[in-house]
């Protein structure tokens, strides 16, 4: 997500006083890609009954979804604030952009082949 975030960023004329909002859109999705990493990480580590409380707690705390709930929509508010969704765009008056095939869209294309 970090990437497409950047990339989104760097799409748009932001103006100086954009700085902070447009870092800490950019650390939301860079912490929502870190614990989908980690979550990764404690599914595969072998079981060992010493560990297997803490490893268990570890892994409720950064499951990707649980991140996702909490920042996913903190995420959009800050690019809502730099315009940079469709929503903030159309109160804006500015036209959103041709649309491709969303993420989603591809996923579940891919999904169905």
């Amino acid at each position: 997500m970090t990437a497409q975030v950047r990339a989104t960023i760097g799409h748009l004329k932001l103006q100086p006083e954009d700085a902070a909002m447009s870092a800490l859109a950019l650390q939301y999705a860079e912490t929502i890609d870190g614990a989908a990493a980690l979550a990764e990480e404690a599914a595969g580590l072998p079981y060992d009954p010493d560990t297997v409380v803490m490893v268990s707690r570890l892994k409720q705390r950064v499951e990707a979804h649980v991140v996702m709930v909490d920042l996913g929509p903190k995420l959009q508010a800050a690019l809502d604030a730099l315009g940079a969704t469709p929503k903030s765009r159309m109160l804006a008056g500015k036209p959103a952009p041709a649309a491709g095939k969303s993420r989603l869209t591809q996923l579940r294309e891919g999904a169905a082949s």
